[in-house]
């Protein structure tokens, strides 16, 4: 399923959320929503489902108009389509791992082979011995793998992903992005993603689009956006940075020390396990390096850049 999002914005009062904003979001695609609280990503997201409404613009899922302002359409969220996996999972208590399984395809009026769906949906998450169980019954991780479970079982085009590992452990989220994008890749289904964490988009997506402002900055590969960055925001925000002067920078696996190049003063060394991280401050400018050993702080380097591996920000 095409997502068309066409000149949409939408307020809150006096603040505007999303500012006359357009993306294309291919079928069968994964494509993150990156960018800071507040950025409008989850606004944005919302109202692709039907769970907010836009003050103007249209929306159309594949070739149906769901939304537009100028011709009175906007549907419903039930009428969309859709599959929606919640960051706090959103799992009835009083309900069976399967039954929270099967909700959909029963609000659906889908009862047949019922059964035989939830246990393929569980299976697919792996959660077949848990169909008895209740969500309380349940780790953090296993209730997000039964919210994917109720996403997926509806066979839906399209699923919208709302921060869904941010409730896990470090190592938890690590396991469920793999898994996750496997899920939905294998079934063709065309999946945005909502995060603020830059690793999250990088390892799952094959387009970001990153925001700030209610504005998208840039819209592209995850490698397109980290080697050829097109703001200013872009840059600072996906990976790290090291700016040499408002319009040029270098990323810090670039770098090395050496004899000739940049000259810049060590104010921290931070073991990493197998290199160390060096901070470093060049004409009043932060950096950060990598090296394989240990530096004093006050001690002068020399960081040699390569000339192709500085980055030059056009001007908007």
């Amino acid at each position: 399923m095409r997502i068309s999002v066409r000149n949409v914005s939408k307020r809150f009062s006096s603040k505007t959320v999303i500012d006359n904003m357009s993306i294309e979001i291919p079928s069968g695609s994964f494509t993150t929503l990156l960018g800071p609280s507040g950025c409008g990503k989850t606004t944005l997201l919302r109202m692709i489902a039907g769970l907010e409404t836009p003050d103007s613009g249209e929306i159309y899922l594949g070739e149906k108009c769901v939304y537009s302002s100028e011709k009175g359409i906007s549907l419903p969220p039930e009428e969309r389509g859709l599959g929606f996996v919640f960051q706090d999972f959103a799992l009835w208590p009083h309900m069976k791992v399967k039954d929270n399984v099967a909700f959909g395809l029963r609000a659906q009026r889908r009862t047949e082979k019922l059964e035989e769906k939830v246990k393929a949906a569980l299976h697919a998450v792996q959660l077949d011995e848990y169909a008895e169980r209740y969500p309380s019954e349940l780790s953090g991780g296993q209730q997000q793998r039964v919210s994917f479970a109720r996403a997926i079982v509806t066979e839906p085009e399209c699923i919208l992903f709302d921060e869904p590992l941010s409730a896990l452990d470090a190592l938890l989220r690590e396991e469920m992005r793999s898994e996750l994008k496997a899920l939905v890749t294998s079934r063709g289904i065309t999946s945005v993603f909502v995060t603020h964490d830059q690793t999250e988009a990088m390892s799952m997506s094959d387009l970001i689009a990153v925001l700030s402002a209610g504005k998208i900055e840039q819209y592209d590969t995850p490698e397109t956006i980290y080697a050829h960055p097109a703001t200013p925001f872009s840059a600072k925000f996906i990976g790290s940075s090291n700016w040499i002067d408002d319009r040029t920078m270098f990323r810090p696996e670039s770098a090395s020390i050496g004899t000739s190049g940049f000259e810049a003063e060590v104010h921290g060394s931070e073991f990493m396990g197998s290199f160390y991280r060096l901070l470093l401050s060049h004409e009043g400018r932060k950096w950060i390096i990598d090296a394989n050993e240990r530096h004093d702080v006050g001690e002068t380097l020399m960081i040699s850049v390569p000339q192709n591996s500085i980055i030059t920000i056009k001007e908007a």
